[in-house]
């Protein structure tokens, strides 16, 4: 039932943003302003994934790392999808990889970087955490293999998504577990 759940909301990823709408120690309740600004254009020979530049000493920072590398994995054909283990377990990394194998079997790419808006955990212990952000996509375009947009011109570019994070007390990091999208336009 897990995986049926995972990979309907890699699908419902992937809608978001082809079809029908567009993918520092925070406490509780407050909120910042951060974007995304991996951008990348694949070239034959690309190195593999660079580790996440956000630091995932908090909650917010595996959301924020989570988004850099699902930016710099979706502009590329290439990279190690296992490297998605640096920033997500479970449901997250499953959904991940899935929506990263359907856009190479299509010979898609992203370009452009995800903006974030109202980035905060909005409830937190000591193992887990859920962080609300307002996801802005109107700087990501996902591309054919000819280099066409293949995203509809009516999606939603500012959708609110609710992440769960875990607390890998052993590295001392956050991943990103599971996700909600498709929230409401914020």
């Amino acid at each position: 039932m897990t995986r049926a759940v995972g990979l309907m909301s890699g699908a419902v990823a992937v809608l978001l943003l082809v079809g029908c709408g567009g993918d520092g120690g925070d406490t509780e309740g407050s909120s910042t302003t951060s974007s995304s600004s991996t951008t990348s254009s694949p070239t034959s020979s690309e190195p593999s994934t660079p580790a996440p530049t956000a630091d995932q000493s908090t909650s917010t920072g595996a959301v924020v790392a989570f988004i850099e590398m699902s930016d710099e994995m979706g502009g590329s054909f290439t990279g190690d999808l296992s490297d998605l283990s640096n920033v997500s377990r479970g449901e997250a990394r499953e959904d991940k990889v899935e929506t990263l194998k359907i856009y190479r079997s299509k010979q898609w790419r992203s370009t452009g970087s995800t903006g974030l808006d109202d980035l905060r955990e909005t409830s937190s212990s000591k193992d887990g955490a859920k962080v609300s952000v307002c996801v802005d996509y109107s700087d990501v375009d996902i591309l054919d293999a000819k280099g066409r947009s293949v995203v509809n011109d009516d999606r939603q570019e500012r959708v609110l998504h609710q992440y769960t994070v875990v607390h890998d007390e052993q590295a001392d990091k956050w991943f990103v577990s599971a996700l909600k999208d498709g929230g409401p336009t914020c």
